[in-house]
């Protein structure tokens, strides 16, 4: 009788045998990978929040705060975050303080503008008719002030505003259409006409005093820019849950880097869009802020063959920016 014994194999074996190479080598393929994904997470994590948070500066949002959104971050990003919570709170105070400046400013030249023009009106009286002329440019430019006066205090409430105020429904082209109608009476003045391509009732929820400003603005824009013997075209249409309203004049366009910019008060291209057209640089500004407020956006392209083209483009429902 013969017996034979067989020693069991160690369990240590697995990773020492050539056979289980390739699973030693996928498990720790696996195994690495799974470790340095959770580690490149964590570690990217607070980037993303500090990412986040600069986008929303970037569009506006001054609110935006990083720190309380960086729990358990590192120190160096902690540290980072505390500057740009600093940053945004010290730009957002000096923007208030812009705004109650223009805001006060305006208030206060309003008396002492109406006074200088009963002042105007009784020299007048009393003045020779050779002073004719030189009191006919004083009323001008005490009106031109009156207007900059007006629309600054405009563009005040509209930026302390985050909702319109007296929204409902109405009909796009009827606003539309009489707001040509005021601005091609004026242009034909100079040999210049504004038409109007549109199509049946169109209709949004918004203030109508501040969308009819904000199409005025446009029109009137485009109208002091484009030359005689030439024509503002003003379409309407719609555009899935929007309505866009496209204005192009033929005028000399505007250089691609100051397309954004030309939205900012009192900002000025040159000369050849500048204060030979008797604007006032707040038209735009004002249009942009009061679509905002209704959740639309407006935009400024130049036309292929000539011309600068300014797009309004409202929601339906209405919204709030």
């Amino acid at each position: 009788m013969v017996v034979s014994t067989q020693r069991r194999p160690s369990r240590w074996m697995f990773f020492v045998v050539p056979e289980t190479l390739p699973l030693r080598l996928g498990a720790i393929v696996v195994v690495t990978g799974l470790v340095s994904f959770a580690l490149a997470r964590y570690l990217s994590r607070p980037l993303r929040t500090l990412r986040d948070a600069t986008r929303a500066l970037a569009g506006g949002d001054w609110s935006a705060k990083v720190v309380p959104r960086l729990d358990g971050a590192d120190n160096e990003s902690l540290a980072l975050g505390q500057e740009l919570d600093r940053m945004s709170e010290k730009i957002a105070g000096l923007l208030d303080a812009q705004r109650r400046l223009l805001r006060d400013v305006s208030h206060e030249l309003r008396s002492p503008l109406a006074r200088l023009n009963l002042a105007l009106e009784l020299v007048r009286r009393k003045a020779p008719p050779e002073a004719k002329d030189a009191f006919a440019r004083i009323e001008r430019e005490a009106e031109r002030l009156d207007e900059m006066i007006g629309e600054l205090l405009t563009l005040s409430r509209l930026e302390n505003e985050t909702r319109p105020e007296r929204a409902g429904r109405l009909d796009v082209v009827a606003l539309v259409e009489r707001v040509v109608a005021d601005v091609d009476f004026e242009a034909r003045q100079r040999g210049a006409r504004v038409e109007l391509e549109a199509s049946g009732p169109l209709e949004v929820v918004a203030d109508e005093e501040q969308l009819r400003r904000a199409v005025e603005n446009v029109v009137r824009n485009a109208a002091r820019y484009t030359p005689a013997e030439t024509a503002v075209s003003v379409v309407v249409r719609p555009l899935g849950a929007s309505v866009e309203i496209a204005v192009r004049d033929h005028g000399p366009g505007v250089p691609a880097a100051a397309l954004e910019r030309i939205f900012e008060p009192f900002f000025r291209v040159g000369d050849d869009r500048g204060r030979g057209t008797g604007g006032t640089g707040l038209g735009l500004a004002i249009a942009k802020r009061a679509v905002g407020l209704h959740g639309g956006h407006v935009t400024a392209a130049n036309h292929p063959q000539g011309g600068l083209v300014v797009t309004l483009e409202l929601p339906v429902s209405g919204g709030a920016s």
